[in-house]
């Protein structure tokens, strides 16, 4: 409140001018001095109007290297189109996610369905990344969230931990990863150290080779500010030397934390606000002391779009549009959204309570959450892609031998999910088709009944083929159990065990949602695809009767649960040998472990 001065209660004597009265003589103003008086305030005007003007621009336009990418649930089917940015409204995304393996092993899958080369084969995932990037895009890849083990909850050493999140940065050749800490892994203090210690041996790599690898932490928020085990987990981080790229607070799924007087657009800025005063304070602790600037750069926000997981929390078109205002304003460093699956309508005939993994439950127009707040200047540093654009592309001839799907054919039927390779390029169908060439010419993209997924990959293996011979490895059988890498033949298909499994029939259809992988099979190369796929022994590891590894060079099979037992020891049970050699259809051997000369190329 302004201050003001109270009236003075005193009688003021007003005399009246006399002839006597002495007059001051009025100063004439030069016509010179009036115009240099004008000009200073007409210029001291100018600056301010012109100080202000750039303010308000500079606040619209917001931090000018913040940058937007939604969230993609990858292995959400039906597979949502991120390859194209016109489709999936973004040029950049976050793949989300990689966890440990369901055996609780230091190995990485998505989301514990399938392993790198898995995802290769069911999701396309390696080719859809290539054709993203030549489109001018890039993958950012997330670890953890909230269900499954992030990694650095299974690797027992910084060492092991640091391997398992290099595969993934080499398979994607990323530049920026994301790990998402929530549930379990955000308490498990000694889990947090080590994964600072794994990113800071990465970030030390990255460098020496010249490269840049940015690390963000997604960590659950309320109005009030992180947690104290969010906060902790970001200081265990700076802790180990890492260069963090900044914090992506989840702002959602409030509850009891946000008051029913409270809007979800003021929760989402009050939360922002907590965690920006909380890191100030970290960062100061760390002896790293950032300007305000500097520090709401470090900041980002994912909104979960339309009905949330704790109702009656619902994040709307108005709240998306509070929220991108609020980035520009303060100059936030990144915006996203989870997730691009759910960025569309649901339609009447779905319940407004129930949260779907692919609609939002709130009055929106498809992508329309990814267009509000896809209005941020930068880029997430991805990999450096040289897109060129030529008037003609040369006309590949298939191979059908080593294609990766069938070659299309103009006589065939194909029917929804049929994936097909058309000069040098994979389709998957979207509805009935027949005779529709998969790069025919059309006005607009939904006029195709074909998708395009990516190109021909170099590393890819012959489409497996139901015709292998009886012998090729074992049949399956219902009474069997199958421990993880076991192969089988089932009705001409060779498949191979992703877990522990038992009376489960494989299937080519839908393999994300079984225990069994398709494996395409080089007769004359069986025993190199079997050592390359087997885990290598380690003592640390537990493992069950049928268990197969691989050890200096040679496959074995486990008769017998053991730990520590290395293959070829003398460790025998009742004449039974720890280990037995497998032999090229993946059988084992009669002789104990160690006498066998079938050895496997190391990959």
């Amino acid at each position: 409140m302004e201050s003001t001065e109270p009236e003075s209660t005193e009688a003021v004597s007003i005399e009246p001018e006399t002839a006597e009265a002495v007059k001051t003589p009025r100063r004439r103003v030069s016509f010179f001095r009036v115009v240099v008086a004008l000009l200073l305030v007409a210029g001291v005007s100018f600056a301010t109007v012109s100080f202000v003007n750039r303010a308000v621009d500079q606040s619209a336009k917001g931090n000018p290297t913040a940058w937007f990418a939604p969230y993609v649930d990858a292995t959400l089917v039906p597979t949502f189109p991120f390859e194209n940015p016109v489709e999936g409204g973004s040029k950049d995304v976050v793949l989300g996610f990689i966890v440990a393996d369901r055996d609780g092993g230091c190995a990485p899958t998505w989301g514990t369905y399938v392993d790198l080369d898995g995802a290769a084969t069911s999701f396309d995932l390696d080719r859809r990344i290539t054709r993203l990037r030549a489109a001018g895009g890039n993958a950012i890849v997330s670890f953890g969230g909230l269900s499954n083990s992030e990694l650095a909850l299974r690797c027992k050493s910084p060492a092991d931990l640091a391997e398992a999140y290099r595969e993934v940065i080499n398979r994607y050749e990323l530049a920026t990863v994301d790990f998402d800490i929530e549930g379990e892994a955000l308490a498990y203090t000694a889990a947090n150290q080590r994964r600072g210690e794994a990113l800071k041996l990465l970030q030390d790599e990255a460098t020496k080779a010249n490269r840049e690898l940015a690390v963000w932490l997604t960590l659950p928020v309320a109005p009030q500010g992180l947690t104290a085990d969010g906060l902790a987990a970001v200081e265990a981080t700076l802790a180990a030397g890492v260069d963090l790229a900044g914090v992506n607070v989840m702002t959602m799924d409030y509850g009891a934390g946000r008051p029913e007087s409270m809007s979800m657009a003021a929760a989402n800025e009050e939360a922002l606000q907590s965690t920006f005063t909380q890191l100030d304070g970290a960062y100061e602790r760390a002896g790293n002391k950032l300007q305000p600037a500097e520090l709401w750069g470090k900041i980002g926000a994912t909104p979960m779009v339309g009905t949330q997981d704790t109702i009656p929390d619902q994040f709307t078109i108005s709240d998306a549009q509070a929220l991108i205002s609020f980035a520009k304003v303060n100059g936030l460093g990144r915006l996203s959204l989870w997730s691009a699956n759910r960025d569309g309508p649901c339609g009447s005939q779905m319940d407004e309570l129930i949260v779907s993994n692919t609609c939002s439950g709130v009055k929106q127009e498809p992508l329309e959450f990814s267009r509000i707040l896809n209005n941020l200047t930068g880029r997430a540093i991805g990999k450096d892609e040289q897109v060129t654009t030529t008037t003609e592309r040369p006309v590949l001839v298939d191979d059908a031998l080593t294609s990766p799907y069938p070659i299309w054919q103009d006589s065939r039927i194909y029917v929804e999910g049929q994936k097909i390779v058309w000069h040098g390029n994979v389709y998957v169908a979207k509805w009935w088709t027949k005779e529709n060439r998969p790069d025919e010419r059309v006005e607009n993209l939904w006029d195709s009944p074909w998708r395009y997924l990516g190109p021909v990959m170099p590393n890819d293996r012959p489409a497996p083929k139901p015709d292998l011979p009886n012998g090729t490895y074992p049949a399956w059988n219902k009474a069997s159990v199958y421990a993880k890498g076991k192969r089988v033949l089932f009705q001409g298909m060779a498949y191979q065990a992703k877990w522990y499994t038992q009376g489960d029939a494989p299937s080519p259809d839908r393999p994300w949602e079984t225990p069994w992988q398709p494996v395409s099979v080089d007769l004359a190369g069986s025993l190199k695809d079997l050592g390359a796929s087997l885990p290598d022994w380690s003592g640390a590891v537990a493992y069950e009767a049928g268990s197969q590894i691989r050890y200096q060079g040679v496959a074995y099979e486990a008769t017998r649960w053991n730990q520590a037992d290395a293959p070829g020891s003398k460790n025998l049970t009742a004449g039974l040998p720890t280990w037995l050699p497998l032999d090229a259809t993946g059988d084992a051997t009669g002789d104990a472990a160690g006498t066998s000369n079938t050895t496997v190329p190391m990959s």
